[in-house]
């Protein structure tokens, strides 16, 4: 008999339809981001993504990315946060996001 690996035991306790939601969120948000670009650029008529269909589908796929952000952090803290976990991941987001937008400020 083996006994199965840690990795194979976290995987087994992912829920698919949160993985579903999140891929089908980031295809959105791809879709929306390339149509920008497109009239960004001049291929498409001005305003198109800032009025009617396209505005409500850009603030749908916020919206969405909001909600799963919540799901998540309840499913990964349950009803009480971890403050020593959720801190060390805040500070590697928020130092990753600060080296980015130096390294932009560098580039430009």
């Amino acid at each position: 008999m083996t006994i199965p690996t840690p990795a194979v035991q976290d995987r087994s306790r992912r829920i698919i339809a949160i993985d579903v939601a999140r891929g089908i969120a980031l295809l959105a948000m791809a879709s929306y981001h390339f149509t920008w670009d497109l009239e960004f650029f001049g291929y498409t008529d001005p305003g198109l993504t800032a009025f009617g269909w396209w505005k409500f589908y850009a603030r749908c796929i916020a919206s969405t990315f909001l909600f799963l952000v919540g799901v998540s952090l309840f499913l990964a803290h349950g009803k009480q946060i971890r403050w020593n976990g959720f801190w060390k991941r805040f500070a590697m987001v928020g130092g990753a996001a600060l080296a980015i937008s130096a390294a932009t400020r560098l580039a430009t």
